[in-house]
């Protein structure tokens, strides 16, 4: 086969082709120098757009720029940050929607401390020695919700178990049952009804004993001082 003279070889390749036409080897590109930055060259292998009059492309779209040195190139986008995680409060609680409940001698309403008027004190039971604080109104006995909550024992409900009220205009105690399934009892005796509260009687709950210590009465009431 004859090979015209016009024809160069590929040095790579073996093929041959027209040094004339071709700058470089068209089946492999041997031969073919770098690309340099300069006109009609981007970083990102797209020739930029020209501007057509009025600062915008033809067809519409806006002319794309050059990006700088070391900036993405791949539409722009950031970097994608992990996912924030929950860092727990001091008290080892998540700082979810969990909230600390303050049991008795809260705030009130208007933002001010309510006074305490009464406690309750553990004398037998899971939650032996610990001590509840009693408000004005109705004070809701539960194991895990309420005003007065007597964790640990199971024989307590949930929540509103029983109720223990003080009216403060009478400074007068009651205490009887609420929602709960077992029936509790002051001084032995079965409560079915709200009966009046007096000071050092012992309420039975559950498993659980408590005392209730009165604070307002006859010797002090917070409506008089």
């Amino acid at each position: 086969m004859e090979i015209n003279n016009n024809f160069a070889r590929c040095g790579k390749c073996g093929r041959f082709y027209n040094p004339t036409t071709h700058d470089s080897c068209p089946y492999c590109g041997e031969g073919a120098p770098p690309p340099t930055e300069g006109a009609g060259f981007s970083p990102s292998g797209v020739p930029p757009t020209e501007k057509a009059p009025g600062g915008r492309a033809s067809g519409g779209v806006p002319p794309t720029e050059r990006a700088p040195r070391g900036a993405s190139t791949t539409g722009g986008f950031s970097p994608t940050e992990p996912p924030h995680r929950a860092v727990p409060s001091p008290d080892g609680m998540g700082g979810g929607s969990f909230q600390n409940t303050i049991i008795g001698g809260g705030l009130n309403v208007d933002g001010g401390v309510e006074p305490v008027v009464g406690w309750l004190v553990c004398i037998d039971g899971p939650s032996r020695g610990s001590d509840y604080r009693l408000h004005a109104g109705y004070n809701y006995i539960g194991r895990e919700e309420g005003d007065v909550r007597i964790g640990g024992d199971q024989q307590i409900s949930r929540r509103s178990h029983a109720m223990i009220a003080f009216d403060d205009v009478d400074a007068v105690y009651f205490v009887g049952p609420s929602a709960g399934r077992n029936l509790i009892k002051v001084n032995g005796r079965t409560v079915l009804n709200a009966m009046e509260l007096k000071n050092y009687d012992v309420i039975t709950i559950g498993t659980s004993k408590l005392i209730f210590v009165a604070l307002c009465g006859e010797h002090f009431n917070w409506g008089k001082v």
